[in-house]
């Protein structure tokens, strides 16, 4: 992909507005060696008790020859990959972005973070989406260990306890097909109540799930860290109905305008700009407009072989570069003039994820894959 495009991603980052200053401030716990201190209002996450509007971008390290899920507990990576990561990182933070959303990162993707200085990040604690069973207590036994060793990375770089750390994502995009099969193999759990959440009685099985998993992230990080991070699951439009968060401390939402345009093409059009991508945002905010909806993905493809589709809603791949940009412009926009204030977005992302496909993916792309990578 061309280097110009990081320009262009500089500009889109650019574009989103600072925050509304006189929105009531919120409550929550710090980390208490530097004072960094991450908590929520209604609409935005705050540091410092100051909001923090989210430009983010999503990053995972993957690279010819190396697959993140190979690479996560790596303590001796090759040079050349931490040179990689090392200029990764600092071209996002020159394209303005404050966040990195990171998944499947190994520990020196945190000390390169730190060196650079900077970056917030929001770690994204993946579990397996299409897991039959949720409720399997060897499944969650397996997702508690994984959930301690990510903890243990990050703060094995952070040693001082202050990682620059918004959020715990418990989860991202769990499969329609696992939630109904977990909800149906448990009709009678429908609550949870943990040391840090207690949700009400009228949650599903996959809900109960995933508030077991958060709390037990909190309860780990607090005993053995003395932090408490904040904690989100990203959802997506496929399974915005059968799955809810209210018990956690914001929303997350993988939001794009194709995926509207197929799933949802009825959607109200957007309060100012008239897309259905602005409507869907609004319509996710609406339904618990007291806690932040932040956009943890959004992004669009530039796949040769897809069938073009244009503006408004750019389709599954086979736009130009020019026409990303400016789909990801409006994207951002539509996110930023939305009739309800939202903590922020997430490019998706940094780097082409050919790994998704496997090792030798790794190292030859077709180009009937999808790309959304913006380097």
């Amino acid at each position: 992909m061309k280097k110009h495009k990081l320009i262009v991603v500089g500009l889109i980052i650019a574009v989103i507005c600072s925050c509304e200053k006189n929105d009531k401030l919120g409550s929550g716990n710090p980390n208490q060696e530097k004072d960094i201190y991450f908590s929520v209002n209604n609409n935005f996450i705050l540091k410092n008790n100051i909001p923090l509007k989210i430009k983010g971008i999503v990053y995972v390290p993957g690279y010819p020859g190396f697959l993140p899920w190979e690479i996560e507990n790596s303590i001796s990576l090759p040079i050349e990959l931490k040179n990689s990561i090392s200029l990764d990182i600092t071209k996002i933070k020159s394209m303005g972005a404050n966040t990195v959303r990171f998944w499947g990162a190994p520990e020196f993707c945190y000390q390169a973070l730190k060196n650079i200085g900077g970056l917030n990040f929001i770690q994204v604690i993946w579990i397996k989406d299409d897991e039959p069973d949720f409720q399997d207590p060897l499944f969650k036994e397996d997702t508690k260990k994984y959930i301690r060793q990510v903890i243990d990375r990050i703060y094995s770089v952070f040693d001082d306890n202050s990682p620059p750390l918004v959020a715990l994502t418990i989860g991202n995009e769990l499969s329609e097909k696992s939630i109904l099969s977990t909800n149906a193999a448990h009709p009678n759990i429908n609550s949870f109540i943990g040391n840090h959440i207690t949700t009400e009685s009228n949650i599903t099985a996959t809900e109960a799930f995933i508030a077991e998993m958060a709390d037990y992230a909190s309860t780990y990080e607090l005993s053995t860290y003395g932090n408490k991070s904040l904690l989100t699951y990203s959802n997506e439009i496929r399974t915005e109905e059968i799955i809810d968060i209210p018990f956690l401390d914001f929303v997350s939402h993988n939001a794009y305008s194709y995926a509207v345009d197929y799933y949802r093409p009825e959607t109200k059009p957007g309060s100012n700009s008239g897309t259905i991508f602005q409507g869907w945002v609004e319509q996710i905010k609406s339904k618990h407009p007291n806690k932040p909806l932040l956009i943890t993905e959004t992004g669009l493809s530039v796949s040769p072989n897809a069938r073009h589709a244009g503006p408004p809603n750019y389709g599954y791949g086979g736009n130009t570069e020019a026409e990303q940009a400016a789909g990801l412009l409006q994207n951002i926009n539509d996110i930023d003039t939305s009739a309800f204030p939202l903590a922020g977005v997430c490019v998706h992302e940094f780097s082409d994820a050919w790994w998704k496909f496997g090792l030798e993916d790794s190292y030859s792309q077709d180009p009937n894959d999808v790309r959304n990578g913006l380097e």
